[in-house]
Parts: structure tokens; sequence; C-alpha cells
């Protein structure tokens, strides 16, 4: 932003969007025209700047069936920060000097779910509704990260289980607007959140869930509601105040919703819907009879390497993504992580470029316009890594591979865990509800060795499969190394 910017005070709103300036694309539909047909849950930035501008533009190109009312679930801010703004935002894919600003009209409302659950129901129960899609991230879904099933033991899924025309989760919410949809209005649940076989995950989550309460309603589920699998992809940092700044000066309105995010995008959906669907395809998502494949490049090269570079970032005192790539130590651990370990786990679908893609990856991560703070995503990692890494890791020892730099990056994550501060003895902020079970191993452990052993066996993270020995091994010499040297002397070279 050029100094000496003057920002307007006025708030993007339906009366004021024509005043936008030239830098931003308008909406070039009339709203009032638009039908709801998608709820979604989980209104957050990444929703609003992936899929809704998929759909924005079918809406765009005269499709108006397709108007999505967006369900926060957890927090009210989102929700009254665009009711607010008449349900307008602002999306600016930028890289470098390189900007494209457009505001968004496509979402009919915004509701917060505690304070609106029986219209989030009513909405569900819609038949003109034939879409819900979801993000609320991997734990949203309220999933045994061992087991890999419904964790019966949590407090809200105990709630919705025991009152469920009142829930509080998101399989909760989605099972009462079933509950009271017509069976013959045909539905389809699009999970788009970063878990392998999201929609097959879904749909055996929600039938356990069900079937603790209502039998029917599971068989229904089971039989009847569609729940292709997903992939997605864009990186999306979370708003922070100098980026609204920008964001401001560029629309020359405020809008305290606005996304800066990147400019590339991609949606992979399986072609297995129960009913009418957008034609997201004519968007530029991509429709196939097999997502896996994609899921797993994505899971393992993308997000396995953010996480990679969140830990050590946070550990080597590096606020974001691009001062990580750009450290000279940390950088060259996301490159060997990627292109050495993690590049050789994957199975690319056919035809697939799999170095390219890792190679894009990678610029992608240098982005310096993005901000994407390594505190961020660095979240939930109690959640995450036995997505992003772990499978693959059993895989490889399972065929006698060693790899050198996830077994790095592992031992990083349970450092930062354990330690809660930086290299430069800081306090980290580590938001991670599952977190401080682990931690308490690990302090408690009194040699590394012991420490190895004691985080592979949490259950809630690794599982019950034992790890191979000489693998224990080579994880407490690294727990070693980082209690002595920290995080930079567990990367310098020897």
């Amino acid at each position: 932003m050029a100094s000496g910017t003057i920002i307007s005070s006025e708030r993007l709103s339906a009366s004021n969007v024509v005043r936008a300036t030239h830098a931003a694309s308008l909406p070039t539909y009339d709203r009032t025209g638009v039908r709801r047909g998608l709820v979604h849950l989980g209104l957050g930035a990444f929703h609003r700047a992936h899929q809704a501008l998929y759909t924005d533009a079918l809406v765009a190109n005269g499709d108006l069936r397709w108007g999505i009312l967006g369900v926060s679930l957890r927090d009210a801010r989102v929700s009254e920060t665009l009711t607010a703004q008449d349900n307008l935002y602002s999306v600016t894919e930028r890289h470098g000097d390189e900007a494209h600003t457009r505001v968004v009209g496509v979402l009919k409302g915004a509701l917060f779910a505690r304070n609106d659950l029986a219209k989030v129901i009513a909405a569900i129960a819609d038949p003109l509704v034939s879409i819900v899609t979801s993000t609320v991230t991997e734990k949203g879904y309220n999933q045994d990260p061992a087991s890999a099933d419904l964790d019966v033991g949590d407090a809200d899924v105990r709630h919705d289980i025991e009152n469920p025309d009142v829930p509080r989760t998101t399989l909760g919410v989605l099972a009462a607007g079933i509950r009271h949809r017509p069976a013959s209005a045909p539905l389809t649940l699009v999970c788009c959140d970063n878990m392998a076989g999201n929609g097959d995950t879904l749909r055996k989550l929600l039938v356990q869930y069900t079937s603790l309460f209502d039998t029917g309603l599971a068989r229904r589920i089971e039989a009847e509601i569609g729940c292709p699998n997903s992939m997605v992809d864009r990186i999306v940092p979370a708003a922070t105040p100098n980026s609204l700044q920008w964001a401001a000066a560029r629309l020359g309105l405020r809008d305290e919703a606005a996304i800066v995010c990147e400019p590339f995008t991609q949606w992979v959906l399986e072609d297995r819907f129960a009913g009418t669907r957008p034609a997201w395809e004519d968007a530029g998502a991509l429709l196939t009879s097999d997502v896996r494949p994609f899921q797993a490049m994505k899971l393992r090269l993308l997000n396995g390497t953010h996480s990679a570079l969140a830990y050590a970032g946070q550990l080597c005192g590096l606020e974001t993504v691009a001062d990580a790539m750009a450290n000279p130590l940390v950088g060259a651990f996301a490159r060997r992580l990627m292109l050495e370990d993690l590049c050789a786990t994957v199975s690319p679908p056919p035809g697939y470029d799999v170095t390219s893609y890792c190679h894009d990856l990678l610029k992608r991560f240098e982005n310096p316009t993005l901000q994407h703070r390594t505190q961020q995503i660095a979240m939930d990692g109690t959640q995450k890594i036995p997505v992003r890494w772990l499978p693959a890791l059993r895989e490889s020892l399972a065929l006698g591979i060693e790899r050198p730099v996830l077994e790095r990056a592992l031992a990083g994550w349970l450092h930062y865990v354990a330690i809660g501060r930086d290299d430069n003895g800081t306090p980290l902020v580590i938001n991670d509800p599952g977190a401080e079970a682990l931690a308490s191993l690990l302090r408690q452990a009194g040699s590394d060795f012991n420490a190895a052993s004691a985080a592979l066996s949490h259950r809630p993270v690794f599982g019950t499969q034992t790890w191979p020995p000489d693998f224990v091994e080579r994880l407490a010499g690294h727990l070693s190394t980082l209690r002595h040297s920290g995080m930079t002397g567990l990367l310098s070279p020897n």
C-alpha cells in the first residue's frame, strides 16, 4: 500500500458497492434473483475464497439456482461481519505486484448455528437445497485419529446423541437437517476438508453417529445420501489488520471480510452425486471417478510440507511461510522433505507430472505477499499429523525404507509440543486441544529414548500399531539433538 493512501471509512454494502474502485470486478447479476440452492457449514476464509468463487462464476453465467447460505458453527463474528455487509465481501488474488480483486455476491445469508439453529436445520431440510458443503477442519467431524471411528467419548457428541434436535456438532446439525428432509428430495454432502477419502469418512461417521439413536435415519444416510470425495487446494491465510487495510485501499471501501489469497486454485470432485448439482466443471473444477491420487498428493506434498514449515518456522522464530522458505536451513529442509521423502510416497494420477507439481508448490510457498503465518498452520497438529505424515512414514518403514527428513520433521513437532518455546526461548502459542496430553508424556519421560517410546505409544495420535525399534532409536537421537541444539542444530549440515 502506498504511503499516504486514503482509505474510505465507508463500509462495503449492497447500496455502495458500485462505488468500489475500478480495480475491483463487481457482481454482474441481479442478486435478488438468485435462489438458495446450497448450504455451507464452516463459513471461514477458505470456503469464501474457494468453493464460493466456483459457484459465483456459475451464477454470473446465468445459473441462478445456486445461492449459498453460509453457516458458522463455532464463532458468531464471521456471520455478523458478513450480515453487516449485506453478505458481500472481496477476494484479492495476489502474487508479487500482480493482483486481481473481485466482489463476491453469491452468499444469500450468513447464520451462526448456535443462535439460528432452527433456520440452519430448516435450510438443510429444504428440498430446493440439493448440496451441503463443509469446511470445518479435520477436528470438526469428531473422528478419533487413532481408530478413524466416531469419538463417542466426546462431550458434544454425547450431548447430540441425547439431544438430537438441538445439536452442537457438524454431524449433529447434518443429521437433524436430514431427519426433517422429505425422503423424496435427494441430497449430497460434499466434505472439502483435508482428510483422505473425506466423503467416505463423512458418511461413515454420520452413519455411526445416527445409528446410536435413530437406526432408520442411519440406514437412509447410508443408502440415499451422496457423499463424493473431493480435494481442494488454495492457500488462504487468515486476515490480519495489515491485509484488511491493504484490501480496503485497493477496494476503496472498508471490507471487514476481505480475503487476500494466492492466484492458484484447484478443486477435484468425485462425480458421485445423489441429485442435481452445480456444473462446477464449467468454472474450472475437475470431475473424476477417483479423487484418491489427487488427495494423497495434496495431503502429503502440500499439507505435509506446510506442517513441517510451520513447526520448523515456529521453533526458529520465523513468522510466515515465505520467511521460512527464505531461511537457508528451513527452506532447504522443506525442499528435501517434499522432493526426496514425500514425493517418493505418492502415486500420481496417470500422466501427471508430480515433480513439476512439487516445484510449483515450492514457488507458491515462496509468495511473500501472502503473509501466511506459521502459527496458523501449526494449529491442531494432533489431528493433522496422523493424516499428513504418519501414513507415508508407516508405509515406508514397512518396506524397510528410512525417510530421514520426515523423521526429523516428526521429532521437530514433538519438540515443539513438549518445550513450548522457540530456539531463542520465546514462548510459543500452541493452539491444539490434544497437545497437552502428549506434551506431558514427553516431559515426564526422563530420557530421549523413553520420550520417543512414550510419544509413539500415545494412541490418540499414533494408534495401536507398534513402531520398529530402529525407528524409535533414530527418533530418540533427533530428540537429543533438539534438546541440546534446537531446531537449527537438527537442520544444520553434519
